[in-house]
């Protein structure tokens, strides 16, 4: 198994904790334009993310016959525009490049270019964003052990005065036990004189069976001394999936996805007094050489 990249470190709690939650009603459809081609459509209706109610989005997405070029975008009626192409060079690198632009919001305006290289026992990828300012950085990771990486990861953000984040981390996993660890430092930008803040996250997560895993996260930070545990669960039925969330911030989210193309999403927040509850229908294409349904 190759090494895993420092922004994959945590993927097995990212996975579990990570959900594609919504309001409203949500309706998506794929149509297969060509073999290696596929036009995709949602819709949002009765939503919170416009003022009007409802949101259309359309994009295309593209894989090449072997798998080396993926090129994706999409448009959407609340202006936002958004686009992404990975390439693979050669059996080691690996070129990623995305783009999102917000008519409405320039703010929301954010560009990048990623390229990572893979090898045998350690991995390095360097990245240059725009994003109102330019942020650069690179990452570097090593296999010590057959079951642990250590890694590091450094930004600058390129303002008068640059900024530096910074992040060390490890990774260990036996069986289906992973354990991840990270520790980020970076400047106060709530301090009205230079400061720096430390965050420290560690996760752990056991993968019961195919069906079945379990997972928590916690955080601190200092000086302000503030700390948060998160705890996630996932599990797999035959057709379908149901994954949650709970946190000490007051949080609540569950969502279930039905493989035949339903599924329903939900969010509590108890501290802000926010309910959020949506439902989704996904007409899925036939395949090639079937009638559609």
């Amino acid at each position: 198994e190759p090494p895993l990249h420092f922004e994959m470190f945590s993927k097995e709690w990212r996975q579990t904790s990570d959900q594609d939650t919504w309001d409203g009603f949500r309706i998506e459809a794929a149509t297969q334009v060509t073999k290696h081609m596929q036009a995709s459509h949602t819709l949002f209706l009765g939503t919170a993310l416009r003022e009007q109610g409802y949101i259309y989005q359309f994009g295309p997405a593209f894989s090449s016959q072997d798998g080396r070029t993926v090129l994706v975008g999409r448009v959407g009626l609340d202006g936002g525009v958004s686009g992404r192409w990975i390439q693979r060079l050669g059996s080691s690198f690996e070129l990623k490049a995305s783009s999102q632009s917000h008519l409405k919001d320039p703010q929301r305006n954010m560009h990048d270019v990623t390229l990572e290289y893979t090898g045998k026992d350690w991995t390095c990828g360097a990245k240059a964003c725009w994003q109102g300012a330019l942020l650069a950085g690179g990452s570097f990771t090593q296999r010590v052990l057959p079951s642990m990486q250590l890694g590091g990861d450094l930004t600058c953000v390129m303002v008068q005065e640059p900024l530096i984040i910074g992040t060390v981390g490890a990774r260990w996993q036996e069986g289906p036990n992973t354990v991840s660890l990270a520790a980020t430092r970076q400047p106060d930008m709530k301090s009205p004189v230079p400061a720096n803040t430390s965050e420290l996250k560690m996760s752990y997560l056991r993968k019961f069976n195919d069906r079945l895993s379990l997972g928590t996260e916690y955080k601190y930070s200092h000086p302000d001394k503030e700390s948060g545990l998160s705890m996630a669960y996932e599990y797999s039925f035959r057709n379908s999936r149901v994954q949650g969330l709970l946190d000490t911030d007051g949080k609540v989210s569950c969502s279930v996805f039905d493989f035949q193309g339903m599924g329903f999403s939900g969010v509590i927040d108890y501290m802000r007094g926010d309910y959020k509850f949506g439902i989704l229908m996904h007409i899925m294409p036939p395949d090639q050489g079937q009638p559609p349904q």
